[in-house]
């Protein structure tokens, strides 16, 4: 006789559909729905402009504190005057893009982005950098999309 001692919280019929729905997931290593509403587990990412941080606006007007541009330096993580939302979106952006996208010019960058799903502000924010630049990672890219909003 054989004993199965695994967990058995749920029927093997539930186990099946349970590894369907997270199939994608697994696989790509991120969320496979362009709803979030869909997904199997809330991803925890929210880019309305305002509510993406509890002090977005906040955070937006004011520059960088000496402590957090000491922090983020000792980290090595962000140049000085980079506030915690900017962090923020340069990272989730960086996660859209990935490396394989470098070197490219503006519109390979935002075709790539388009095609991966990305949400509509990252997109939008690459729609900033300057055209027929051919930029060689994602830091360039974010160097020049600042100095190009700056200019506004």
């Amino acid at each position: 006789m054989v004993v199965d001692r695994g967990s058995s919280k749920h029927g093997p019929l539930r186990d099946e559909i349970m590894a369907h729905e997270t199939v994608g997931l697994v696989r790509s290593g991120r969320d496979t729905r362009l709803e979030e509403w869909r997904s199997t587990e809330p991803t925890g990412e929210r880019h309305d402009e305002d509510t993406a941080h509890p002090d977005a606006a906040r955070l937006r007007a004011a520059p960088a504190s000496a402590a957090t541009r000491a922090a983020s330096t000792a980290a090595g993580s962000a140049p000085a005057g980079m506030t915690p939302l900017e962090l923020d979106d340069r990272s989730e952006l960086a996660r859209w893009l990935g490396r394989a996208v470098f070197p490219a010019e503006r519109e390979e960058i935002m075709d790539h982005l388009r095609h991966q799903h990305a949400p509509d502000w990252a997109v939008g924010r690459v729609a900033a950098a300057p055209p027929d630049v051919q930029f060689t990672s994602v830091g360039e890219l974010w160097r020049a999309m600042r100095s190009a909003s700056a200019a506004y």
